[in-house]
């Protein structure tokens, strides 16, 4: 076990066991000091095949720094493990809210365990937080407890076309997703945005996520000829399609959204990965450009031994924003509910602040690109334009 997976283990070992001494120190000291018992949680996939980055760890920092400055009385944090299955989310998302201390929720992490727990978190009131569910049709089923810190797919799909049309001068696309909330979605919103901008879009496909043998799909791309290959989905279908391209000499430019913006994608494909591209409506983790994202980048690695990567600094904004609510003395699910509806405040990713329906009102779309290694922001779409830097 590596330095950096001990660490990891530790912290989610903490994570997991802190919320039983918090609730008895707060309990004792409510009378005398006002301290009252209050946790937050996290819902999104820690292991299985649909298993994300460590984004969590974000939320997990800024809970473990929140507590440090606050050790009178500290706030709990529970994780909850969805694998990325829906069902299990909704299971868990019953668990969740029939816990009188959790006030709030960091996830769901997937956009289809989204559209599962977020009827039980409406009903029981509980608000939530996510970074990476980016389905756009979430905001709009009228729920009250929704809340999304960064952009969704309605922004990044038109970003996406936009890259591929103006940078790459692409005139024939394969649109190719894994059948998934998310990944449909989104691929749907690049197909109809580059409809628009007269290029050809296909062949237009879907592989099981659970398969391993996309050949017929490959075999479809290599003999109708296109300039590029556009994926919807999670990162490891997206590792077995492009690796067999690569495999079957298919040389065509490859992008994806963010479920592609993993280190795993860039390990598992291998050198095949080289020049793919990726979007993100979040900020390259590796990014030190300002005093406060340079002691994130410190605080980060010196807890957990690693690099932090993907959706990190979002989920530590998120979590951020319930912690802040609760120092200001916020400890019911409804007075964070109409915190969160009013706040306006500065994060480490952007200016924090919420439209009616939960969407974030600025959320800019980032291009990033496998280079030497790694992916690098080369750039962002901002207004329908790539600006390189």
């Amino acid at each position: 076990m590596t330095r950096s997976t001990t660490r990891r283990s530790a912290a989610i070992a903490i994570a997991l066991a802190v919320l039983t001494p918090v609730i008895a120190a707060c309990g004792s000291q409510e009378q005398t000091s006002g301290c009252t018992p209050r946790a937050i949680a996290w819902l999104g996939a820690r292991t299985g095949p649909a298993r994300r980055p460590p984004f969590q760890n974000g939320a997990e920092l800024a809970v473990h720094l929140y507590n440090q400055a606050h050790p009178e009385c500290p706030v709990g944090y529970i994780s909850f493990d969805s694998q990325g299955d829906p069902d299990i989310a909704t299971r868990l998302a019953q668990t969740i809210v029939d816990d009188p201390q959790i006030i709030a929720v960091v996830g769901p992490g997937y956009s289809g365990e989204s559209s599962k727990a977020l009827p039980i978190f409406e009903l029981a009131g509980l608000p939530n937080v996510t970074a990476s569910a980016t389905n756009p049709d979430l905001a709009t089923q009228g729920w009250t407890v929704f809340h999304r810190v960064s952009g969704n797919d309605a922004a990044q799909g038109p970003a996406s076309a936009a890259f591929l049309a103006q940078t790459l001068k692409v005139q024939r696309v394969a649109i190719i997703d894994d059948g998934s909330l998310y990944g449909k979605k989104l691929a749907d919103l690049v197909a109809a945005s580059l409809g628009e901008r007269g290029i050809v879009v296909a062949p237009r496909g879907t592989v099981d996520p659970k398969g391993v043998d996309y050949r017929a799909t490959v075999e479809a791309i290599a003999e109708i000829g296109v300039d590029a290959v556009y994926y919807g989905g999670v990162t490891e279908p997206g590792v077995r399609l492009l690796r067999q391209m690569r495999d079957a000499g298919v040389i065509a430019a490859f992008m994806g959204g963010d479920g592609v913006f993993d280190p795993s994608f860039i390990s598992g494909v291998g050198s095949g990965s080289a020049g793919a591209y990726a979007t993100c409506p979040c900020v390259d983790p590796g990014l030190t450009d300002t005093e406060a994202r340079q002691q994130f980048r410190s605080d980060y690695e010196v807890f957990f031994g690693d690099a932090p990567v993907g959706f990190t600094m979002e989920y530590f904004d998120a979590a951020n924003l319930l912690l802040q609510a609760i120092e200001s003395g916020v400890a019911s699910r409804e007075a964070m509910d109409r915190w969160l509806d009013n706040v306006d405040i500065p994060g480490l990713t952007k200016q924090l602040s919420f439209t009616e329906n939960g969407e974030i009102r600025v959320g800019p779309i980032q291009v990033l690109q496998v280079i030497s290694g790694r992916f690098v922001q080369v750039g962002a779409v901002v207004d329908g334009r790539f600006v390189a830097g």
